[in-house]
């Protein structure tokens, strides 16, 4: 089983929408996954998933249309 480095409490101050974290993450992984079958290269999922979290925690990805995701963020008081 594998146990996340980061709590996502700490995820949630990097991006701030909770449903796009599993997703950038997951794109991340995929493409990360992309790249080392290019270079005929294998990784496990669990290691590529941690590497995309880390790179998400890091800031050195993030999500492209922020406006419109801005938008889909309800105001509740």
């Amino acid at each position: 089983m594998y146990k996340l480095q980061y709590h996502y409490d700490e995820m949630l101050k990097k991006v701030p929408y909770k449903y796009a974290i599993p997703i950038l993450v997951g794109k991340r992984a995929e493409r990360l996954k992309e790249e080392r079958a290019l270079r005929g290269e294998h990784s496990e999922l669990s290691k590529l998933m941690e590497i995309a979290m880390e790179e998400v925690y890091a800031k050195k990805v993030k999500i492209r249309n922020e406006d419109m995701m801005k938008l889909l963020k309800p105001n509740v008081k």
